[in-house]
């Protein structure tokens, strides 16, 4: 059998945002000090963030005025899947559901590439990545993890014994967070399935980013609330068992009318706008 865990609470989006960054620094530095593996930091990230998330909730000073009940649901099954993505990201909200399968791959701390960059390690992704494209269109995802030393070594709110560990002078201004990195299939392969660019694969800027990259944190905003994929019926099943995930992470916001989720959805694409002015 796998083993699952839980946690329910009652948050504001803003709640969401320091533990989501911590994880990314925070699994920038795990990497960085012990070289883990993808699924090893997979499974950090969704614990993690179900820790913090409680920390920032029991230390904040006042309630905000929009806020619903939140559900977090992380499973592990028993044995490994082949044929599944390392992660299944579910959310639910008054307007309906969204899911997202991502496959995770790790930015090696000695080679500072991609592990297994090999023909027949590119193969490999290609092939996952359409498969998760063919299972759920846009909604499918690379989630890179970055060492440490490629970030500025910041923390956000919450700290950790690898954070501590790995704190050595930043080379770059780039945010720690960013040690959990999100990029959208449809920026990685065209439309037959095809990369974009067979030179460069997942494409690395000359500053270090990925081209199409959004850090952790700002992608499960834009997923809740605005910018990433489409709700669709909440009767709709939430899983496809053909392809069965390494892990599945379900967070469900209930407790809310689908008025107040609008407003804080306006309220949400104010903020992200004004952080794109402000890295622009």
């Amino acid at each position: 059998m796998g083993t699952a865990s839980y946690f329910n609470a009652r948050v504001s989006i803003q709640d969401l945002i320091a533990p989501a960054k911590s994880v990314g620094a925070h699994l920038a530095a795990k990497l960085d000090c012990f070289f883990s593996d993808e699924r090893t930091l997979t499974d950090e990230l969704c614990d993690m963030f179900c820790i913090w998330l409680a920390v920032e909730i029991s230390a904040r000073r006042f309630i905000p005025a929009l806020t619903f009940d939140l559900r977090l649901a992380k499973t592990t099954p028993a044995e490994e899947s082949e044929c599944g993505a390392d992660l299944e990201l579910i959310v639910g909200s008054p307007l309906g559901i969204k899911r997202c399968l991502l496959q995770a791959k790790v930015v090696d701390p000695q080679s500072l590439r991609l592990r297994y960059d090999s023909k027949k390690g590119w193969k490999k992704l290609r092939q996952q990545l359409k498969d998760a494209r063919n299972e759920v269109g846009d909604l499918a995802y690379l989630l890179v993890y970055v060492p440490a030393r490629l970030l500025d070594r910041q923390q956000f709110g919450f700290g950790s014994y690898e954070q501590a560990f790995s704190a050595t002078a930043p080379t770059t201004h780039k945010e720690s967070y960013f040690g959990a990195t999100v990029i959208p299939v449809s920026e990685l392969l065209g439309p037959t399935g095809r990369w974009r660019s067979t030179k460069y694969k997942v494409r690395r800027e000359p500053d270090g980013s990925f081209k199409g990259e959004i850090p952790f944190w700002r992608f499960l905003l834009e997923l809740f609330l605005c910018w990433q994929g489409k709700w669709s019926d909440s009767e709709a099943p939430l899983t496809d068992e053909r392809f069965p995930p390494f892990r599945r992470f379900v967070m469900t916001a209930s407790g809310i009318s689908v008025t107040e989720w609008s407003e804080m959805q306006t309220l949400a694409d104010q903020f992200l706008a004004q952080r794109n002015t402000e890295r622009g």
